[in-house]
């Protein structure tokens, strides 16, 4: 959430902000990244079970060779008593970079065979004189842009169901996550879902408040303009 430079107006308001608002996933686009999610989850879970094996193979291994060693080097225990937590380490990083090395290619291979579903839209909302204005975005791309004057704007606004009305689609704002997408029994700590950064709030209720003291400001900073042009 940045700060807003009100850089086409003669007023300038403090607090401005622009706001970053994640769309919730239309009921057709939620159906589709989860279908797509399970499937991937299937395709990955043995490849994540092997992986597992290996990670643990590594570190059994790293135990058993410390204790074979101790036995027949009795001088051995002075060293592993000082340095084998340090071994342990060594062996368990050793074993999440092969987990590293062998999932993550495959999450991204997977991303591109499958064709990954598109990331949710973005709304961005700032308060300028006249209005707010807004940009729908789909990653960089702007999907569409306008500017609603401040009587439009409250219009627009459902606080209740925490949606806005915009280009004729309601939008309901909040955050894609595994619990919003999957049904319940899949909705596992692992599975896939879109990487939102989400900064400051997301409540319409809030950022309605933040917007009529942006304007109450403006307004001030009118009525004392309009005074000294009156009394130099």
């Amino acid at each position: 959430m940045g700060i807003y430079d009100n850089a086409d107006s003669s007023y300038k308001a403090a607090g401005a902000e622009t706001y970053y608002l994640p769309v919730l996933y239309t009921e057709d686009e939620r159906s589709s990244y989860a279908a797509w999610g399970i499937k991937k989850e299937k395709l990955l879970m043995p490849f994540a079970i092997v992986t597992i094996i290996i990670d643990a193979f590594v570190l059994c291994a790293t135990v058993v060779y410390l204790f074979a060693v101790q036995r027949q080097t009795p001088a051995f225990s002075v060293w592993l008593s000082c340095w084998g937590g340090v071994v342990g380490d060594v062996s368990y990083g050793v074993a999440l970079v092969l987990t590293v090395l062998i999932l993550k290619p495959l999450d991204w291979l997977f991303d591109k065979i499958m064709h990954r579903p598109e990331e949710p839209r973005m709304l961005q909302v700032t308060p300028k004189e006249t209005g707010v204005s807004y940009l729908i975005l789909r990653g960089t791309a702007v999907l569409a842009r306008g500017l609603l004057p401040w009587e439009a704007w409250e219009d627009a606004l459902a606080v209740e169901t925490n949606e806005i009305l915009l280009e004729g689609q309601r939008l309901r704002i909040g955050s894609n996550t595994i619990v919003s997408i999957y049904p319940p029994e899949k909705q596992k700590p692992w599975m896939d879902h879109p990487s939102e950064q989400i900064s400051g709030t997301i409540s319409l209720a809030y950022i309605r408040k933040n917007m009529q003291g942006y304007r109450a400001s403006l307004e001030e900073q009118k009525k004392e303009a309009e005074w000294r042009r009156q009394n130099p």
